[in-house]
């Protein structure tokens, strides 16, 4: 929507001298919650246009749709070769000299077209960019002065805005609108232009016309007055140059009046020519098949349904509810007597009829937003005013006003305290009252401190308490808010969940390149007794699919194994993967099996050369795989996925199926014994004709969901550096790495942020065959200040103390 500053500033006072007033003014808008722009100031190009006098226009010679047109202006007569089908002899109309720049960048030269030259152009709505009309040029009030500049009739002369107002806004579509808002914002009063109206035909409207109304939940209220003896003409210049700067093209006083009006005030009105109304009668009702197909004003055949809401006379619709009148009663050159259409119609109703007939209309636009109730008669008043003073009409005593059910203001309650809590700032009781009552509401008092605020009908957009906060918010301004982060509690820990449980689960997996297999829940006895698992809890089928399938596994081992041969057997190098399913165990006490739900994750050694590795350290022992460490990594960062961060691996005694005894652990967490993690057996390998090493783990799901998991709390990111320090310390074989860690943890205290093991060390020469070397790294960090090296050193070597009193340990030379 376009507005000028000039006709803004008829409805508040603005210091239109003020040159930074433009800028102030659309960012106060914008900061109100409605978006403007200015889209044009005056500029030097506009003073090189004129109005120029067409003194003949010929047909070209040589093109069928060009003229030549004779045109003076009022300094010299010169020829212009003219495209637009509209020009005449004897039309004003806006000259662009050579020499002139036009706002596309187009500049206006002396040129031969077809033979003939043209100096100048005659100038439409869209190549002055203040429209969209490209269909013919400009043509002006006869009234003007030849050779007087252009740009002050046009309205290019006015600092002009484009407002963009969201859908829940019908309210500010309109100067009155924009006016509020801009009043509210620069402390100013609102100026609502009062008409000077006289009523002197004498007559009574009620004897002139009548109105009824059949469907009042969408038409609630239907106003109409007449205006008789109109002269139907161009309506003044100054009308004419608003219209413009608004983007919309004039046509005739009666017209643009209801144009003017309807982007004045936001009410949209329709004049019917009241000679055309069968028994001068309005008739509000829905579409009727016996009314057949409807005609409108632009010429086109509506399909409209028993759902559109219709304006009729007493025997047939003459206009489209809200969105377009009918050709059957429009107004015309020979027009005398009119009727002027004021009404409130149904959003929704309005809304449905435009999309279902694809017809949007500066009226439908306002209609299906929400304009206001009870400015029907205001507008009407007005528009009868500016017809009798502009069409020489005489207005008829009264107004026929048919509103069933008149709307009444929406009361609110209002508590300050809640104000303050939902906008994080601190506004007093005063200060709220002023705010809402700077845009039309009324506030008043009530019990307990809160306080009632009536609505005004023109606002729908307000029906809640939260409504009247953010009118608060925009009024106090967004500018003055604090800028802080939202003072919001972390969300509480969501309970176990099996299901969400194994998401977490299966992320982690994912996240560490592993790929997700799904099996059968069969296998084969042959299956599980290599893997030894074939014992009495064992669930055979009554009906196997075949003998090599007649068993429900009680591992999910087989099948990643299975996976793992088929991958390696074709080719494929480095296998992760992971699979995550139910189990079967025979219950003797119970009709159905139990089922337990597993995830086993299985990885490929990367050497196929050798089945065992051949690497053994200086001292004899064979070392552990590199893979198992990988695998031990993912099963790590799983736990710290399901926020069970202090895994422990503690030893196999004797066997345990399938796995290398060498290479075997049980997955642990205080108490709880969740699985098994290791690298499969020989014998296993062999079975399934694997030349590589696998690595595995299989835990109980269910287990690891009794766990103690831990709470998932926030802490801010550390602003201050840490300190890092190396630990190499020689221990006995069998002090693990969980018993060291879990001292360092417990001496290093709250300054100790991690520590982790990067080496092991064996070597009988150096150290000793019963030994081995252990090195760590330890970072150091206070979240409020930064430790000094004197700090850590001492933490750093009541550490070692401790290793060498608690575990015999020694400092590596």
């Amino acid at each position: 929507m376009r507005i000028s500053l000039e006709w803004l500033a008829e409805y508040v006072d603005i210091d239109l001298a003020d040159p930074a007033l433009p800028e102030r003014l659309a960012l106060g808008v914008l900061m109100s919650g409605l978006e403007a722009e200015v889209i044009n100031r005056p500029d030097e190009w506009m003073g090189r246009l004129l109005v120029a006098e067409v003194l003949s226009a010929e047909k070209h010679p040589n093109a069928d749709k060009l003229t030549i047109c004779r045109v003076h202006d009022g300094t010299e007569e010169r020829g212009i070769v003219c495209g637009a089908p509209n020009v005449d002899a004897g039309q004003k109309v806006v000259l662009a000299p050579p020499g002139a720049t036009l706002p596309g960048g187009m500049e206006i030269k002396v040129a031969r077209i077809r033979g003939e030259e043209s100096q100048g152009m005659l100038c439409s709505e869209r190549e002055l960019g203040i429209g969209h009309d490209h269909s013919g040029i400009i043509v002006l009030d006869p009234d003007l002065g030849t050779g007087e500049p252009a740009a002050p009739v046009l309205g290019l002369d006015d600092v002009i805005f484009e407002i963009t107002v969201t859908p829940n806004r019908g309210d500010c579509l309109s100067v009155l609108g924009v006016a509020r808002e801009v009043a509210a914002l620069f402390d100013s009063p609102l100026k609502i232009p009062v008409p000077d109206l006289e009523e002197e035909t004498g007559e009574a409207v009620s004897s002139l016309c009548g109105v009824e109304i059949l469907d009042p939940d969408k038409c609630p209220r239907y106003m109409a007055r007449v205006i008789r003896g109109v002269r139907i003409g161009p309506s003044p210049g100054w009308m004419q140059r608003r219209l413009r700067a608004a983007g919309m093209r004039p046509i005739n006083n009666i017209v643009d009046i209801t144009n003017y009006v309807m982007l004045s005030l936001g009410q949209p009105l329709h004049g019917f020519d009241l000679d055309k109304l069968a028994e001068r009668r309005i008739v509000v009702r829905r579409w009727r098949r016996e009314d057949g197909p409807f005609t409108t004003l632009d010429g086109q055949e509506r399909k409209v349904t028993e759902d559109d809401l219709m304006i009729c006379d007493a025997g047939r619709p003459v206009a489209i509810g809200g969105v377009m009148g009918g050709s059957n009663s429009e107004i015309s050159d020979a027009t005398g007597d009119i009727l002027l259409e004021s009404a409130y119609f149904s959003p929704s109703t309005i809304r449905s009829t435009r999309r279902r007939l694809n017809i949007s209309t500066e009226a439908s636009f306002r209609f299906e937003r929400g304009v206001d109730p009870s400015g029907t008669l205001r507008a009407a008043d007005w528009a009868a005013h500016l017809i009798r003073q502009y069409g020489g009409g005489r207005i008829a005593e009264g107004a026929v006003d048919v509103h069933p059910a008149p709307a009444a203001p929406v009361r609110l309650g209002l508590r300050p305290e809640r104000v303050s809590k939902i906008l994080g700032a601190e506004i007093e009781t005063p200060e709220i009252r002023r705010n809402l009552e700077s845009i039309g509401m009324s506030v008043l008092d009530s019990e307990n401190g809160r306080i009632e605020v009536e609505v005004p009908v023109f606002r729908h957009d307000i029906d809640r308490e939260i409504d009247l906060i953010e009118e608060v918010a925009r009024r106090w301004g967004y500018e003055n808010f604090p800028s802080s982060l939202p003072a919001t509690a972390s969300p509480p820990a969501l309970p176990p969940s099996p299901r969400r449980l194994e998401k977490e689960i299966r992320e982690a997996m994912i996240s560490a390149g592993f790929t997700e297999a799904l099996n059968y829940s069969f296998v084969g006895r042959s299956d599980l007794e290599r893997l030894g698992n074939a014992g009495e809890d064992v669930v055979p089928l009554q009906n196997p699919l075949s003998a090599e399938m007649d068993l429900m596994r009680t591992t999910l081992l087989a099948g990643l194994i299975e996976n793992a041969s088929m991958n390696l057997n074709r080719g494929a190098g480095d296998l992760r993967l992971f699979e995550i399913g139910r189990t079967f165990h025979r219950n003797p006490d119970e009709k159905l099996p139990n089922e337990v739900r597993r995830i086993a994750a299985l990885v490929s050694d990367v050497s196929p050369d050798v089945l065992w590795p051949e690497g053994r350290s200086p001292g004899g022992e064979e070392a552990l795989p590199a893979r198992l460490f990988d695998l031990k990594g993912a099963l790590e960062r799983m736990g710290r996925q399901i926020r069970l961060p202090d895994f422990r691996f503690a030893p196999v005694e004797g066997e345990i199926s399938p796995l290398d005894p060498n290479e075997a652990a049980w997955v642990m967490s205080g108490e709880h014994r969740f699985g098994t993690i290791g690298g499969l057996n020989k014998t296993v390998l062999e079975a399934w004709g694997v030349r590589q090493r696998l690595f595995v783990f299989e835990l109980d799901i269910e287990t690891l969901g009794r766990a103690d998991r831990r709470p998932q709390r926030l802490q801010p990111v550390p602003r201050f550096p840490a300190t890092l320090r190396a630990l190499a310390i020689v221990v006995e074989n069998g002090v693990t790495n969980t018993t060291v860690e879990e001292l360092l943890k417990r001496i290093g205290g709250e300054w100790l942020e991690s520590a982790a093991l990067f080496d092991i060390y064996r070597d009988a020469a150096l150290i000793g065959s019963r030994e081995k070397s252990l090195a760590y790294s330890l970072v150091f960090r206070r979240l409020d200040r930064t430790l000094n090296d004197e700090e850590v050193d001492q933490v750093f070597w009541e550490i070692v103390r401790n290793l060498e009193s608690q575990l015999g340990a020694r400092l590596r030379s």
